[in-house]
């Protein structure tokens, strides 16, 4: 529509200008004819009366009707010429045979003007005190300008489709680079900010490329910033050691307390549940270090160290990291599908690895049953974990992803752990899904990680390696 804008208004200036054009190279041809017509009149006019001067022979013209005369030559027209030859009262003397008899219906004055039907150009010689007007007609010229127009327009609108195709050929070309850099940058994410490749691109984009890699430099650096293990530390650690200061200086002063109330200086024994408690907060402190430590490396994780991962032999490895414990070795059970065997997941191993360590820890530690740990590969790859426990209602679910949340203050989970699995989870593309109480059962809780995308990828990457 731009296109046919443009088009209609350049054909209209185009057209004003060729018209322009074609009335002044008519007036040009109009005094230069003019001119040269002139002194042809005078001389024919002595022609005819070869025993008077052309002063005399003009007087006696006066006198009488006007002489009408042919073709003069030198003439360029190819029409008939309009020629009037007067005296300074206005009167005619002299006209060519297609002139009308009645002079012009203009001033006498030197220039142009326009009579109803015909332009004229008036000349005055002051000589022989005689006007010469030519005249063409406005049909001739209207006809003129209107033939170069139509056929000025004619090739412009043959040339409208070649000039759509062309500015649509060559937009598509330019824009393409557009749609290349657009894609680049919605491929962007915490995980992948990696700089835009602006190369081969024109300059603009190359200039707005490159101010989009300084931008994702200094998101880099703020996420890194973010991401440390300071932020959440100050956060998780700062209740578990007031904790551990509290308890070990109460045992402290009890055992000061015990050697002052003694005459020597032996001191007493710590009471064994301060010991006990005081243990306590350091493996609450010693879990929550490891949780954080998990979720940098969730929250940094980058899918340029993706790798085919076989969900059956990382699942097998985990179990066997449990079964050395001796609270989980009668209690977790791993199922592996028996017809395959292998099923193939395209991602991070120590992330996945990740994810199954706290799905088993907090399986184990809030549910008092079996523990399953399943693998699927069909209808898509997935591990699952099932516990026989309480079971969480549709609004305990939803807390429990949250970070910095849990379920109770009895137990040291569900603080990170559900936050770290729900990140690993987005960077894989794999869907988390929770079901309580899981199909078949009266309670309990199954949490399954499903990997439609990863899985294929890897398919894909299997299938092309072992071709």
């Amino acid at each position: 529509m731009s296109v046919l804008a443009i088009w209609l208004l350049s054909t209209a200036l185009v057209a004003w200008f060729v018209d322009s054009q074609i009335q002044e190279n008519f007036d040009v041809e109009l005094v230069e004819s003019a001119h040269r017509q002139l002194y042809p009149a005078l001389l024919e006019l002595q022609i005819t009366r070869p025993h008077l001067s052309i002063q005399a022979a003009l007087a006696e013209v006066a006198a009488g009707d006007p002489q009408v005369m042919g073709e003069l030559p030198g003439s360029n027209h190819s029409e008939p010429l309009l020629l009037q030859l007067r005296s300074s009262t206005g009167q005619v003397l002299v006209r060519t045979k297609a002139t009308p008899a009645s002079p012009f219906a203009v001033p006498l004055r030197p220039g142009f003007f326009d009579a109803q039907d015909f332009r004229v150009f008036s000349l005055y010689d002051a000589e022989y005190g005689v006007w010469l007007q030519l005249a063409d007609p406005l049909e001739e010229r209207k006809e003129a300008s209107q033939r170069t127009v139509i056929g000025l327009s004619l090739v412009l609108l043959v040339m409208l489709p070649v000039m759509t195709w062309l500015v649509t050929t060559v937009a598509r070309r330019e824009l393409r680079s557009v749609g290349v850099l657009q894609r680049q940058i919605a491929a962007r994410s915490g995980s992948n900010l990696q700089p835009l490749s602006v190369e081969g691109m024109p300059l603009e984009l190359r200039t707005v490329g490159e101010d989009v890699n300084q931008l994702l430099e200094r998101l880099s650096e703020a996420l890194k910033v973010e991401r440390s293990l300071a932020a959440n530390a100050a956060h998780e650690l700062r209740t578990p050691l007031a904790e551990v200061r509290l308890r070990l200086q109460t045992a402290v002063d009890q055992a000061m307390q015990g050697a002052a109330q003694r005459s020597g200086f032996q001191a007493q024994a710590v009471p064994l549940e301060e010991v006990r408690a005081a243990l306590h907060s350091l493996e609450v402190l010693s879990h929550r270090t490891e949780r954080l430590l998990q979720l940098s490396r969730a929250e940094g994780g980058d899918q340029a160290h993706f790798v085919q991962v076989n969900l059956v032999q990382l699942a097998e490895q985990v179990a066997q990291e449990f079964w050395q414990q001796s609270h989980a070795r009668k209690r977790l059970d791993c199922i592996t599908p028996l017809a395959h065997d292998a099923v193939w997941v395209w991602g991070d191993i120590d992330s996945l690895a990740i994810v199954l360590r706290n799905l088993i820890d907090n399986a184990l530690r809030h549910s008092t049953g079996a523990v399953v740990l399943e693998v699927q590969a069909e209808p898509d790859a997935a591990v699952i974990v099932r516990d026989s426990g309480a079971g969480l209602t549709p609004a305990q679910i939803q807390m429990i992803q949250q970070r910095h949340v849990r379920m109770d203050r009895q137990h040291i989970g569900y603080g990170l752990g559900m936050s770290i699995v729900t990140t690993i989870a987005e960077k894989h593309g794999a869907q988390l899904v929770f079901t309580s109480p899981p199909a078949g059962m009266a309670h309990g809780l199954e949490v399954a990680l499903h990997f439609t995308q990863a899985a294929a990828a890897a398919h894909a990457l299997h299938d092309a390696g072992s071709a």
